[in-house]
């Protein structure tokens, strides 16, 4: 199966030819990004154009993941998390495009300051990585988290993606949160709840876990955010990560920089090459990144088609 991300909903024509196209069977909405509309409305206009097609909406939920919560122009002020840290220094910073900052200093828990300052702007609701000993993140599900379970909930979405679970109570808060948001008429059991694994404690917590949580009828599945993971555990822990995550769950999805050749123009042997390895692994399900949907969906999306005409999966 592949899995598009959605562009914001105000590029209508986009959103459309991602959805129509036969190679996209499921589609993700990535709740981080800005809108123009509120969560109801952008639920519902999203499902105006999948439920004809009959694909499952997937609303990913930001969670612990740190993102910044206002525009930052450093070094004229501080970059503005969405959530209070702390950690140990010295640690790293990452920003778009790997780029890797030190962190120097943290200032009432959600203002970092680094060195040398970003080579790219550092907006709103883009994702940063903190490595460093001792890391903690403060809280879990956002408002706007919330605002999205409501509407997905209120509109029959039921298939969830929660980023950066590193521990059952992470699960748990979601499934308190659907049952709340729905008055008790849906209950976990109903839904599909994906593990997006994105840290070293995402890991170690997969590691804990039995096949046995993701057979039979289990609404969880688990995905391994690659983007992310391997900026969290590095390069050389990416494969023993990945093993275990799709022996753990069988439909574990494989996500993230995938078809990064198109960045440069064309689908690459690299590119071909890293999605056969992901298969002789075991993984049967992959979603593309928000930068390729956006940018190269018609592209990923011909090479997909003709690549399964010539390997197709086993069901």
């Amino acid at each position: 199966m592949l899995i598009s991300s959605l562009p914001p909903v105000h590029q209508e024509e986009l959103l459309r030819s991602i959805i129509q196209h036969p190679a996209i069977e499921a589609v993700r909405y990535n709740t981080g990004m800005s809108s123009p509309y509120d969560p109801y409305d952008v639920i519902g206009r999203i499902l105006e154009l999948t439920k004809p097609q009959g694909k499952p909406l997937y609303v990913d939920l930001k969670g612990k993941q740190l993102r910044v919560a206002q525009w930052a122009t450093p070094p004229y002020g501080p970059i503005v998390l969405n959530h209070k840290i702390s950690v140990e220094l010295p640690a790293k910073v990452y920003f778009r495009g790997d780029d890797c900052c030190e962190l120097k200093e943290v200032v009432n828990g959600n203002e970092i300051y680094v060195d040398p300052t970003p080579k790219y702007p550092v907006g709103k609701g883009q994702s940063v990585n903190i490595i460093g000993k001792n890391l903690k993140i403060e809280g879990g599900l956002l408002d706007l988290d919330h605002r999205y379970i409501k509407a997905a909930v209120d509109q029959g979405v039921q298939n969830f993606m929660l980023s950066f679970v590193e521990g059952a109570a992470d699960v748990q808060e979601l499934e308190e949160a659907i049952v709340r948001h729905s008055r008790g008429t849906i209950m976990p059991d109903m839904c599909q709840i994906v593990f997006k694994i994105e840290s070293v404690d995402g890991v170690e917590f997969v590691r804990s876990l039995k096949e046995r949580h993701f057979s039979g009828k289990s609404p969880y599945r688990l995905m391994a955010a690659r983007d992310d993971l391997m900026i969290e555990i590095g390069i050389h822990a990416m494969m023993d990560a990945l093993r275990l995550i799709v022996q753990k769950d069988s439909q574990a999805i494989c996500a993230s920089r995938l078809l990064m050749g198109l960045e440069q123009g064309k689908v690459s042997m690299a590119d071909l090459s890293d999605i056969e390895y992901m298969r002789s692994l075991g993984f049967r399900h992959f979603m593309l990144s928000d930068e390729i949907s956006r940018e190269h969906a018609s592209e990923a999306a011909a090479f997909w088609e003709k690549y399964v005409e010539s390997r197709p999966f086993v069901a």
